[in-house]
């Protein structure tokens, strides 16, 4: 390929890419509902750097507390109420390519541009399905956690974050199996029920995310009185603008997600369920070099980051009715 044609290509690239990061940015945050719920609510934390994300996690009291009079002894007993859960990121990168041939069948700058573009829109509908499929998966390999590990139907086994539900109580989340009992006339009562359970003081649930028939099952319950959520609180409006169709139940945002199993529902407190995001690798872009066998020029976004729990025990639920 002449050098001033491959310059023209890569500046092009260079421009299309540019242009369109705001876009693509936008396009991942409604790619499924938790990652759009995280960027409206401030949810999402930046990390600098580093190759694992770490936290101190409460999992005991002290127990040098106690009620006295006069010369009566305090105890002073050595404390355990902490340890530590350790996750690592998973790195994402989705490539746009042009071959040879057709910069031959699309010459001019204006050509090359519309077929970029277009390039372009179909790999950022092509990260919002892989992204959504991300969300409801285990983390199998380096994929991002979902949510099939971080709230699992049976949450007695298996590891999350280096640590061992079947041996730390602590660490479980809860799960909740009506087996087709749930109906109209008992959602409402039993997502009451769930929330009590999910609540430790003030902390408590603040979003459920729920299948199609779930969905339908409790609209059809409230439908003279539920509230939706463009005429909700500002994050509420966000989620509607984003795309996203839900009430609310008990002050908690009840979001459709059309990749959430159908009879399936999460009730899920997102100050103990973030997304960290390396923020020098939040889509960042490079070029590619092809090899001697290709006559391909192109470009490669990269994003860092990983979902990260933060407590279990009464914190997050899965509910399936199935």
């Amino acid at each position: 390929m002449p050098v001033s044609i491959a310059n023209t290509i890569n500046t092009v690239l260079q421009s299309v890419l540019t242009k369109s990061r705001k876009k693509l940015l936008m396009a991942v945050a409604k790619s499924h509902v938790l990652y759009a719920w995280a960027s409206a609510n401030g949810k999402v934390e930046w990390e600098d750097g580093g190759y694992e994300i770490t936290n101190p996690l409460i999992v005991g009291r002290n127990p040098n507390i106690a009620s006295y009079r006069y010369y009566d002894e305090v105890p002073i007993e050595q404390t355990d109420e902490f340890d530590t859960v350790k996750y690592y990121f998973s790195r994402i990168a989705g490539s746009l390519m042009i071959s040879e041939q057709e910069i031959d069948e699309n010459r001019g700058t204006a050509k090359i541009f519309d077929l970029l573009a277009k390039k372009m829109e179909i790999l950022e509908e092509s990260i919002k399905d892989k992204f959504s499929q991300y969300l409801y998966g285990a983390g199998a390999g380096t994929d991002p956690n979902g949510l099939a590990l971080l709230v699992p139907s049976d949450p007695t086994t298996g590891t999350v974050g280096g640590k061992s539900m079947a041996s730390n109580t602590w660490w479980r989340t809860s799960s909740y199996d009506f087996d087709g009992t749930l109906n109209a006339t008992n959602i409402e009562q039993a997502w009451d029920d769930i929330q009590m359970d999910l609540t430790v003081k003030s902390d408590k649930p603040d979003i459920i995310l729920c299948g199609r028939n779930i969905y339908r099952m409790y609209k059809q319950a409230v439908r003279d009185k539920f509230v939706i959520m463009k005429d909700g609180t500002s994050s509420d409006k966000t989620m509607y603008d984003l795309g996203f169709d839900g009430v609310k139940h008990n002050n908690m945002t009840m979001v459709f997600d059309e990749d959430c199993p159908v009879s399936d529902a999460y009730f899920l407190n997102s100050d103990h369920l973030k997304l960290h995001i390396m923020k020098h690798v939040n889509w960042r872009q490079k070029e590619l070099t092809a090899p001697w066998n290709m006559d391909v020029i192109g470009r490669r976004i990269v994003w860092q980051g990983q979902w990260c729990r933060w407590r279990a025990w009464r914190t997050h639920a899965y509910v399936t009715n199935t």
